[in-house]
Protein backbone atom coordinates (compact mmCIF):
# COMPACT_ATOMS: atom_id res chain seq x y z
CA UNK A 1 0.00 0.00 0.00
CA UNK A 2 1.28 3.42 -1.26
CA UNK A 3 0.41 6.77 0.59
CA UNK A 4 1.77 10.37 0.32
CA UNK A 5 1.04 12.79 2.35
CA UNK A 6 2.15 16.51 2.07
CA UNK A 7 4.35 17.79 4.74
CA UNK A 8 3.01 21.13 5.32
CA UNK A 9 -0.20 19.64 6.65
CA UNK A 10 1.41 17.48 8.84
CA UNK A 11 0.04 18.20 12.23
CA UNK A 12 0.25 17.31 16.12
CA UNK A 13 -2.30 15.10 17.52
CA UNK A 14 -4.54 17.57 19.30
CA UNK A 15 -4.32 20.09 16.15
CA UNK A 16 -5.76 18.00 14.06
CA UNK A 17 -9.13 18.35 12.39
CA UNK A 18 -11.63 16.28 12.69
CA UNK A 19 -13.67 16.86 9.02
CA UNK A 20 -12.25 16.45 5.85
CA UNK A 21 -13.92 16.58 2.16
CA UNK A 22 -12.61 13.68 0.13
CA UNK A 23 -12.53 12.26 -2.97
CA UNK A 24 -12.01 8.45 -4.22
CA UNK A 25 -11.14 9.20 -8.05
CA UNK A 26 -9.08 6.09 -10.12
CA UNK A 27 -6.84 7.98 -13.45
CA UNK A 28 -9.68 8.56 -15.41
CA UNK A 29 -11.15 11.13 -12.86
CA UNK A 30 -7.82 11.90 -11.18
CA UNK A 31 -7.64 15.02 -13.31
CA UNK A 32 -11.18 16.82 -12.89
CA UNK A 33 -11.29 15.67 -9.29
CA UNK A 34 -8.24 17.54 -8.51
CA UNK A 35 -10.12 20.65 -10.29
CA UNK A 36 -12.83 20.05 -7.54
CA UNK A 37 -10.68 19.83 -4.99
CA UNK A 38 -8.71 22.84 -5.46
CA UNK A 39 -12.24 24.66 -5.55
CA UNK A 40 -13.19 22.75 -1.97
CA UNK A 41 -10.00 24.10 -0.80
CA UNK A 42 -10.78 27.89 -1.89
CA UNK A 43 -13.87 27.77 -0.77
CA UNK A 44 -13.30 25.70 3.26
CA UNK A 45 -11.19 27.24 6.23
CA UNK A 46 -8.44 25.59 6.61
CA UNK A 47 -8.57 25.63 10.41
CA UNK A 48 -12.17 24.07 9.61
CA UNK A 49 -11.67 20.88 7.31
CA UNK A 50 -8.90 19.48 5.44
CA UNK A 51 -8.71 18.17 1.51
CA UNK A 52 -8.09 14.78 0.90
CA UNK A 53 -7.86 12.75 -2.39
CA UNK A 54 -7.61 8.92 -2.53
CA UNK A 55 -6.54 8.09 -5.86
CA UNK A 56 -7.01 4.00 -6.81
CA UNK A 57 -4.75 2.44 -9.24
CA UNK A 58 -2.89 5.23 -10.90
CA UNK A 59 0.37 4.53 -12.22
CA UNK A 60 3.81 5.83 -10.21
CA UNK A 61 4.20 8.84 -12.53
CA UNK A 62 0.59 10.14 -11.78
CA UNK A 63 1.52 9.49 -8.32
CA UNK A 64 4.16 11.84 -8.44
CA UNK A 65 2.79 14.21 -10.74
CA UNK A 66 -0.69 14.85 -8.22
CA UNK A 67 1.19 14.31 -5.04
CA UNK A 68 3.49 18.14 -5.63
CA UNK A 69 0.80 19.61 -7.01
CA UNK A 70 -1.58 18.42 -4.25
CA UNK A 71 1.39 19.31 -1.82
CA UNK A 72 1.41 22.98 -3.79
CA UNK A 73 -2.55 23.31 -2.81
CA UNK A 74 -2.33 22.12 0.59
CA UNK A 75 -4.74 18.94 0.03
CA UNK A 76 -3.81 15.89 1.35
CA UNK A 77 -2.90 13.63 -1.11
CA UNK A 78 -2.95 9.36 -0.87
CA UNK A 79 -3.09 6.57 -3.05
CA UNK A 80 -4.51 2.63 -2.67
CA UNK A 81 -4.81 -0.02 -5.22
CA UNK A 82 -8.42 -1.88 -5.63
CA UNK A 83 -6.94 -4.34 -3.52
CA UNK A 84 -7.92 -2.25 -0.34
CA UNK A 85 -11.52 -2.12 -1.22
CA UNK A 86 -11.96 -5.62 -1.79
CA UNK A 87 -10.87 -5.31 -5.82
CA UNK A 88 -13.47 -3.50 -6.01
CA UNK A 89 -13.89 -0.46 -8.89
CA UNK A 90 -12.73 2.94 -7.53
CA UNK A 91 -16.74 4.09 -7.53
CA UNK A 92 -17.55 2.23 -4.95
CA UNK A 93 -14.99 3.07 -2.67
CA UNK A 94 -17.09 5.28 -1.14
CA UNK A 95 -18.20 2.48 0.97
CA UNK A 96 -14.94 2.28 2.81
CA UNK A 97 -13.98 5.48 3.48
CA UNK A 98 -14.52 4.55 6.82
CA UNK A 99 -11.14 2.18 6.91
CA UNK A 100 -9.69 4.32 4.22
CA UNK A 101 -9.23 7.71 5.44
CA UNK A 102 -7.03 8.79 8.35
CA UNK A 103 -8.07 8.09 11.86
CA UNK A 104 -8.27 11.52 13.32
CA UNK A 105 -11.42 12.32 10.80
CA UNK A 106 -14.51 11.86 12.70
CA UNK A 107 -16.49 13.62 10.19
CA UNK A 108 -16.43 13.79 6.05
CA UNK A 109 -18.10 15.05 3.10
CA UNK A 110 -17.81 12.64 0.53
CA UNK A 111 -17.76 14.27 -3.15
CA UNK A 112 -18.04 12.69 -6.44
CA UNK A 113 -15.27 13.74 -8.96
CA UNK A 114 -17.42 15.53 -11.65
CA UNK A 115 -18.58 17.95 -9.36
CA UNK A 116 -17.48 21.81 -8.90
CA UNK A 117 -17.59 24.04 -5.65
CA UNK A 118 -18.89 27.06 -5.99
CA UNK A 119 -19.16 28.77 -2.79
CA UNK A 120 -18.61 28.60 0.54
CA UNK A 121 -19.04 24.77 2.57
CA UNK A 122 -18.73 26.16 5.96
CA UNK A 123 -22.77 25.66 6.63
CA UNK A 124 -22.96 21.94 6.03
CA UNK A 125 -19.42 21.16 8.05
CA UNK A 126 -20.54 23.16 10.76
CA UNK A 127 -24.04 21.41 10.71
CA UNK A 128 -23.78 18.87 13.57
CA UNK A 129 -24.40 14.96 12.34
CA UNK A 130 -25.68 12.69 14.58
CA UNK A 131 -23.77 9.66 15.43
CA UNK A 132 -24.38 6.92 13.11
CA UNK A 133 -26.08 8.97 10.77
CA UNK A 134 -25.35 11.11 7.02
CA UNK A 135 -26.79 14.23 5.44
CA UNK A 136 -27.56 13.22 1.46
CA UNK A 137 -29.86 15.04 -1.17
CA UNK A 138 -33.11 13.68 -2.65
CA UNK A 139 -31.64 11.89 -5.89
CA UNK A 140 -33.84 13.79 -9.28
CA UNK A 141 -35.12 10.69 -10.01
CA UNK A 142 -37.53 11.51 -6.67
CA UNK A 143 -38.72 14.51 -8.21
CA UNK A 144 -40.70 12.46 -11.26
CA UNK A 145 -43.31 11.40 -8.87
CA UNK A 146 -46.72 9.66 -10.25
CA UNK A 147 -46.63 11.24 -13.50
CA UNK A 148 -47.51 9.10 -16.52
CA UNK A 149 -45.20 9.51 -19.00
CA UNK A 150 -42.58 6.63 -19.88
CA UNK A 151 -39.53 8.11 -17.50
CA UNK A 152 -41.89 8.27 -14.42
CA UNK A 153 -42.97 3.97 -15.28
CA UNK A 154 -39.42 3.46 -15.45
CA UNK A 155 -38.16 5.00 -12.21
CA UNK A 156 -41.50 3.76 -10.32
CA UNK A 157 -40.15 0.00 -11.86
CA UNK A 158 -36.56 0.54 -10.69
CA UNK A 159 -38.03 1.49 -7.03
CA UNK A 160 -40.14 -1.77 -7.26
CA UNK A 161 -37.86 -4.31 -8.51
CA UNK A 162 -35.43 -2.61 -5.19
CA UNK A 163 -38.58 -3.33 -2.59
CA UNK A 164 -38.71 0.42 -1.66
CA UNK A 165 -42.01 1.49 -0.46
CA UNK A 166 -43.45 4.33 -2.04
CA UNK A 167 -42.40 6.20 1.48
CA UNK A 168 -39.12 5.01 1.11
CA UNK A 169 -38.75 5.69 -3.18
CA UNK A 170 -39.59 9.44 -2.10
CA UNK A 171 -36.67 9.52 0.05
CA UNK A 172 -34.37 7.65 -2.38
CA UNK A 173 -31.34 10.00 -2.53
CA UNK A 174 -28.03 10.71 -4.69
CA UNK A 175 -24.76 8.92 -3.66
CA UNK A 176 -22.81 11.90 -5.19
CA UNK A 177 -22.41 13.93 -1.94
CA UNK A 178 -22.57 12.27 1.33
CA UNK A 179 -21.71 14.29 4.68
CA UNK A 180 -21.23 11.29 7.30
CA UNK A 181 -20.26 10.10 10.60
CA UNK A 182 -17.40 8.00 10.55
CA UNK A 183 -18.57 5.30 12.63
CA UNK A 184 -22.02 5.05 11.55
CA UNK A 185 -20.93 4.93 7.83
CA UNK A 186 -18.50 2.32 8.45
CA UNK A 187 -21.32 -0.06 9.32
CA UNK A 188 -23.19 1.19 6.93
CA UNK A 189 -20.67 1.00 3.83
CA UNK A 190 -19.64 -2.83 5.51
CA UNK A 191 -23.21 -3.96 4.92
CA UNK A 192 -23.91 -2.25 1.77
CA UNK A 193 -20.42 -3.64 0.10
CA UNK A 194 -21.89 -7.08 1.67
CA UNK A 195 -24.99 -7.00 -0.10
CA UNK A 196 -23.58 -5.55 -3.41
CA UNK A 197 -21.15 -8.41 -3.09
CA UNK A 198 -24.21 -10.71 -3.33
CA UNK A 199 -26.25 -9.11 -5.81
CA UNK A 200 -26.85 -11.97 -8.70
CA UNK A 201 -28.25 -8.93 -11.51
CA UNK A 202 -26.92 -5.66 -12.79
CA UNK A 203 -28.67 -2.55 -11.73
CA UNK A 204 -28.56 0.80 -13.60
CA UNK A 205 -26.76 2.29 -10.15
CA UNK A 206 -25.59 -0.38 -8.51
CA UNK A 207 -23.64 1.28 -5.55
CA UNK A 208 -26.40 3.58 -4.80
CA UNK A 209 -29.45 1.29 -4.75
CA UNK A 210 -27.09 -0.56 -2.23
CA UNK A 211 -26.47 2.21 -0.22
CA UNK A 212 -30.62 3.46 -0.60
CA UNK A 213 -31.59 0.22 1.11
CA UNK A 214 -28.77 -0.08 3.95
CA UNK A 215 -28.40 3.67 4.07
CA UNK A 216 -32.07 5.07 4.10
CA UNK A 217 -32.87 4.54 8.15
CA UNK A 218 -29.60 6.63 8.53
CA UNK A 219 -30.33 9.26 5.90
CA UNK A 220 -31.47 12.81 6.68
CA UNK A 221 -32.31 15.16 3.65
CA UNK A 222 -29.87 18.07 2.54
CA UNK A 223 -30.67 20.78 0.50
CA UNK A 224 -30.01 20.21 -3.33
CA UNK A 225 -27.86 23.29 -2.74
CA UNK A 226 -25.05 20.68 -1.99
CA UNK A 227 -25.56 18.49 -4.35
CA UNK A 228 -27.17 20.34 -7.60
CA UNK A 229 -27.85 18.34 -11.23
CA UNK A 230 -26.71 20.59 -13.16
CA UNK A 231 -29.49 19.96 -15.79
CA UNK A 232 -31.88 21.70 -13.43
CA UNK A 233 -29.95 24.96 -14.43
CA UNK A 234 -32.21 25.05 -17.43
CA UNK A 235 -35.82 24.50 -15.39
CA UNK A 236 -35.95 28.64 -13.37
CA UNK A 237 -34.90 27.03 -9.80
CA UNK A 238 -31.32 28.23 -9.01
CA UNK A 239 -32.38 31.42 -7.86
CA UNK A 240 -34.65 29.66 -4.77
CA UNK A 241 -31.43 26.72 -4.26
CA UNK A 242 -28.12 28.71 -4.54
CA UNK A 243 -26.28 25.90 -5.61
CA UNK A 244 -22.66 25.41 -3.46
CA UNK A 245 -22.02 21.87 -4.91
CA UNK A 246 -22.67 21.62 -8.82
CA UNK A 247 -22.73 17.95 -9.75
CA UNK A 248 -22.51 16.74 -13.60
CA UNK A 249 -24.23 13.58 -13.33
CA UNK A 250 -24.05 12.47 -17.11
CA UNK A 251 -22.15 13.06 -19.99
CA UNK A 252 -20.55 15.21 -21.39
CA UNK A 253 -18.70 16.43 -18.49
CA UNK A 254 -17.62 20.35 -18.49
CA UNK A 255 -14.14 18.97 -18.71
CA UNK A 256 -14.82 17.99 -22.20
CA UNK A 257 -16.08 21.23 -23.51
CA UNK A 258 -18.95 24.06 -22.70
CA UNK A 259 -22.49 22.31 -23.53
CA UNK A 260 -25.85 23.71 -22.56
CA UNK A 261 -26.79 24.13 -19.52
CA UNK A 262 -23.50 25.24 -18.39
CA UNK A 263 -21.80 27.78 -19.79
CA UNK A 264 -18.24 28.52 -20.97
CA UNK A 265 -16.60 29.66 -17.47
CA UNK A 266 -18.00 26.28 -16.07
CA UNK A 267 -15.38 24.48 -18.35
CA UNK A 268 -12.60 27.16 -18.73
CA UNK A 269 -12.01 25.92 -14.96
CA UNK A 270 -9.98 23.33 -16.33
CA UNK A 271 -7.92 24.73 -18.68
CA UNK A 272 -6.90 27.16 -15.97
CA UNK A 273 -5.52 24.60 -13.44
CA UNK A 274 -3.82 22.73 -16.45
CA UNK A 275 -1.97 26.10 -17.08
CA UNK A 276 -1.59 26.63 -13.21
CA UNK A 277 -0.68 22.97 -12.71
CA UNK A 278 0.76 22.25 -16.03
CA UNK A 279 2.63 18.65 -15.70
CA UNK A 280 -1.42 17.23 -14.59
CA UNK A 281 -2.93 18.51 -18.10
CA UNK A 282 -1.39 15.24 -19.98
CA UNK A 283 -4.48 13.80 -17.50
CA UNK A 284 -7.25 16.03 -19.20
CA UNK A 285 -9.62 14.29 -20.90
CA UNK A 286 -11.03 15.99 -23.73
CA UNK A 287 -13.72 15.44 -26.80
CA UNK A 288 -12.57 14.89 -29.90
CA UNK A 289 -14.54 17.71 -32.41
CA UNK A 290 -16.65 14.95 -34.26
CA UNK A 291 -17.93 13.52 -30.91
CA UNK A 292 -18.43 17.28 -29.63
CA UNK A 293 -20.54 18.17 -32.73
CA UNK A 294 -23.11 15.39 -31.76
CA UNK A 295 -23.17 16.47 -27.37
CA UNK A 296 -23.67 19.65 -28.39
CA UNK A 297 -26.74 18.94 -30.29
CA UNK A 298 -27.75 16.34 -28.42
CA UNK A 299 -27.35 18.74 -24.98
CA UNK A 300 -29.80 21.63 -26.96
CA UNK A 301 -32.08 19.77 -27.05
CA UNK A 302 -32.09 18.21 -23.56
CA UNK A 303 -31.68 21.92 -22.38
CA UNK A 304 -34.91 22.87 -24.13
CA UNK A 305 -36.83 19.51 -23.03
CA UNK A 306 -35.76 19.81 -19.29
CA UNK A 307 -37.22 23.35 -19.60
CA UNK A 308 -40.67 22.03 -20.98
CA UNK A 309 -41.04 19.02 -19.16
CA UNK A 310 -39.15 20.35 -15.44
CA UNK A 311 -39.58 23.82 -15.87
CA UNK A 312 -42.96 24.37 -16.09
CA UNK A 313 -44.96 21.75 -13.89
CA UNK A 314 -45.21 19.12 -11.54
CA UNK A 315 -41.97 18.44 -11.42
CA UNK A 316 -40.09 21.51 -10.36
CA UNK A 317 -42.79 22.09 -8.24
CA UNK A 318 -41.95 19.18 -6.23
CA UNK A 319 -38.39 20.83 -6.32
CA UNK A 320 -39.26 23.71 -4.63
CA UNK A 321 -41.57 22.05 -2.07
CA UNK A 322 -38.18 19.61 -1.22
CA UNK A 323 -36.88 22.93 -0.51
CA UNK A 324 -39.25 24.52 1.51
CA UNK A 325 -40.02 21.71 3.53
CA UNK A 326 -36.07 21.86 4.36
CA UNK A 327 -36.25 25.43 5.24
CA UNK A 328 -38.75 25.38 7.39
CA UNK A 329 -37.53 22.57 9.25
CA UNK A 330 -34.33 24.10 9.68
CA UNK A 331 -35.89 27.85 11.25
CA UNK A 332 -37.89 24.97 13.40
CA UNK A 333 -35.00 23.60 14.86
CA UNK A 334 -33.38 26.83 15.72
CA UNK A 335 -35.92 28.65 17.03
CA UNK A 336 -36.43 25.93 19.24
CA UNK A 337 -33.21 26.70 21.18
CA UNK A 338 -32.45 22.89 21.48
CA UNK A 339 -29.62 20.55 21.16
CA UNK A 340 -30.17 19.57 17.40
CA UNK A 341 -28.22 16.80 16.83
CA UNK A 342 -28.93 14.96 20.01
CA UNK A 343 -32.54 15.39 19.33
CA UNK A 344 -31.94 13.90 15.78
CA UNK A 345 -30.12 11.17 16.58
CA UNK A 346 -33.18 9.44 18.17
CA UNK A 347 -35.86 9.66 15.60
CA UNK A 348 -36.89 8.32 12.94
CA UNK A 349 -35.03 10.46 9.72
CA UNK A 350 -37.36 11.26 7.34
CA UNK A 351 -37.51 14.08 4.99
CA UNK A 352 -38.32 16.70 7.69
CA UNK A 353 -34.80 15.50 9.59
CA UNK A 354 -33.50 17.64 7.21
CA UNK A 355 -31.09 20.48 6.47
Amino acid sequence: MRTREPAQIEQKPEDMRRICVCYTPDQSYLFPSFVSALQARRFTPRDLADIVIIAFGIDPVAEVIFAEACARADIVFLTRSEADIGGAPAMLARLFLADLLPKHYDFFLYVDGDTQIRGPLDDLLLNPVPYGMFYAAADPMTFVGDDSDRLSRTIAAHFASLGLSSVDACRYFNSGVIYAERNGWARIGAEAWRMFSGQSGASRFPDQDVLNLVGLPHCLSMSLAWNFPVYMNSIRVLSVIRPRIVHYMSRPKPWEGAFPPWNAEASAVYGKVASAYPETARYWRRMKRTTWFRYHLQQRYKRLHAMVTWGFGAKRRRILAYERRLKQSQALQGASGRDVGAVQSVLTPSVEASF
